[in-house]
């Protein structure tokens, strides 16, 4: 481990050109001041500027921040949180070409999943000042009637997926991770499909019965599940998910198809590429982005913005 940070620390002090950094921390997560000290060392090292520090609160959660830190023409900004903050901090620099960077101090940490970035919080910070800016797409979603434009990075679901997240314990969430999904994962499971109609980039509106539709922006969850084997965080389209499951038989066929990549669809899910969608809802469903709960709500439009996000990775 010693060798493995004088390593980080050699790499830190070859960093590039003089750049203005922005933080944007969540206090409520661990690992927060190891994040900020790290920074303020490197960027003092290094003869750069003293980063500037946005803290996030329970009323803003990032985007506030990031925009704030844009308007003050940082070239890069380094955010500490979870999925939700990083949903925010992207939110706040859709278009302004500044460069995220992530160290993922959350539960689940999905698009620094994808972006396979370090989960150490020293190897995390050298890629966020070192890395190469690639460029991401960011989802936009809006429930019922609603104007406001609600962000996600990973995933917009809206039914009995959703509902797996919203009976899941935050304090079982927050003490062993992902696992703490399992549980209500398998009630879910046995739910009945309901009917919705579905709208694909503008389309004639489709009637069937689903278990969950998923727009995902990304392609792995966690324990190794490809949710959508193929799908990319830039090519400007969501993999949407249909599950249309009615038998537990089904769930096997689901469950190889995300365990081992298959290609094509299965019997209880089928997949198509579209930037825009819209699902509609006789009853109101769950909606879940990233993870975090919305609604209940009937109706459900997400579009995705190409290239919105510069994010460094390795």
């Amino acid at each position: 481990m010693g060798r493995q940070l004088r390593r980080l620390d050699r790499g830190l002090r070859r960093l590039p050109r003089r750049v203005r950094v922005a933080l944007v921390l969540n206090p409520s997560k661990g690992g927060w001041e190891r994040v900020l000290d790290r920074v303020t060392a490197a960027a003092t090292e290094a003869g750069w500027p003293p980063p500037t520090v946005h803290l996030t609160t329970r009323e803003e959660t990032g985007r506030s921040q990031a925009s704030d830190a844009a308007a003050e023409g940082v070239e890069l900004v380094v955010v500490a949180g979870g999925d939700g903050t990083v949903r925010a901090v992207a939110h706040g620099l859709s278009g302004t070409g500044v460069e995220l960077a992530i160290v993922p101090t959350g539960t689940a940490n999905l698009l620094a999943h994808n972006l396979s970035l370090p989960r150490s919080i020293p190897a995390a910070v050298q890629v966020a000042l070192t890395g190469r800016a690639r460029p991401v797409d960011l989802g936009i979603a809006h429930v019922d009637d609603e104007v406001r434009d609600l962000p996600f990075v990973v995933l917009a679901g809206m039914g009995h997926d959703a509902a797996t997240v919203a009976a899941t314990r935050p304090a079982l969430k927050e003490r062993i991770g992902w696992p703490a999904y399992v549980a209500p994962a398998a009630v879910s499971a046995l739910r009945r499909p309901v009917p919705v109609t579905v709208r694909h980039d503008g389309g004639d509106p489709e009637h069937m019965r689903v278990w969950s539709v998923l727009a995902a922006n990304c392609t792995r969850v966690r324990a190794g599940v490809h949710i959508a084997p193929g799908g990319l965080v830039d090519d400007g389209l969501f993999d949407v998910l249909e599950m249309t499951v009615t038998r537990p038989g089904h769930w096997v066929g689901v469950a190889a198809k995300g365990v081992f990549r298959l290609p094509g669809d299965v019997a209880g899910l089928s997949t198509r590429a579209s930037r825009e969608v819209e699902i509609v809802s006789e009853e109101p469903l769950h909606v879940q982005l990233d993870g975090d709960v919305v609604g209940p709500a009937r109706r459900l439009h997400v579009r995705c913005l190409q290239h919105a996000l510069l994010v460094r990775s390795r």
